[in-house]
């Protein structure tokens, strides 16, 4: 199946047309059950029904990912915690340190702190994070480590430059090479997109191409297909070309795969 395409279809029957083993990485952004319509009609009813709705879906996607393949679970909490039960049982609820090569494993909870929106509360805190689910199809998934700025404490201990330009330490007469700033942690402060922006489509619930460009550099390497079974706006493919990596979009909305299109014939 070659990548770099769009599937005007629901995802249900479009995965299921997919071969297995297709995609290295699968981000979804679902509907969160807002009973808010949008573009969509966000209203699934119970949480139960909502589950019972993406259920096979993602159990197809497990089908279609890749052996070292990893899937990003996007939500809220309106279904959080039901979500992440369906997920247990269809991955598996291992950790990858204890897990068997034939299951998968979950591998992180995200808590994206965006910021921006949910200003109006008044008898309660406001809402200012997603959580985004990370499991694996097996214990060897792709892993790359980010690491943020170096502080200017990390600077003044490793105050040595080597020819290379790599800063140094030295402890008992040892090197030890600066590695980067500190490892990436489980909660992202990355801002919401800004109304003023010009990465704006108009698009509702349209994410920031920072997230996507977080989670498909941390979870995928340049070549792989990135796939997005709920592409709405089209920032996960617009992502995965601008990092080099193949991309499939679906979307049963006619208005987002337009959207998701126009986008990625702009990108160099």
């Amino acid at each position: 199946m070659a990548s770099n395409q769009f599937f005007h279809a629901d995802c249900l029957s479009a995965l299921a047309n997919l071969p297995a083993a297709t995609a290295h990485l699968i981000y979804l952004d679902p509907p969160f059950n807002t009973k808010v319509k949008r573009s969509y009609d966000d209203n699934f009813g119970s949480a139960q029904d909502y589950v019972a709705y993406m259920r096979p879906r993602v159990t197809e996607m497990l089908r279609v990912l890749t052996p070292d393949g990893s899937l990003f679970y996007h939500c809220d909490w309106r279904a959080s915690h039901y979500v992440k039960l369906m997920l247990d049982e269809i991955f598996g609820l291992e950790q990858p340190k204890i897990a068997k090569a034939a299951r998968g494993v979950f591998v992180n909870e995200i808590i994206w702190h965006y910021g921006l929106g949910a200003a109006r509360a008044k008898r309660q805190l406001l809402t200012k994070h997603d959580v985004i689910f990370w499991y694996a199809k097996s214990p060897n998934y792709t892993f790359n480590m980010i690491r943020g700025e170096p502080t200017k404490a990390m600077l003044a201990k490793y105050c040595h430059v080597a020819e290379d330009g790599r800063r140094y330490m030295m402890s008992y007469g040892r090197k030890y090479y600066l590695q980067g700033g500190k490892p990436l942690d489980d909660v992202w402060a990355l801002p919401a997109i800004a109304a003023t922006s010009g990465e704006r489509t108009g698009y509702p619930t349209q994410k920031p191409l920072a997230l996507l460009q977080r989670i498909i550099s941390l979870a995928s390497n340049p070549n792989d297909v990135v796939l997005d079974p709920f592409c709405g706006s089209g920032t996960t493919v617009v992502a995965a070309k601008q990092l080099g990596r193949g991309w499939i979009g679906i979307d049963q909305s006619k208005k987002a795969i337009e959207t998701g299109q126009s986008r990625i014939e702009n990108v160099k």
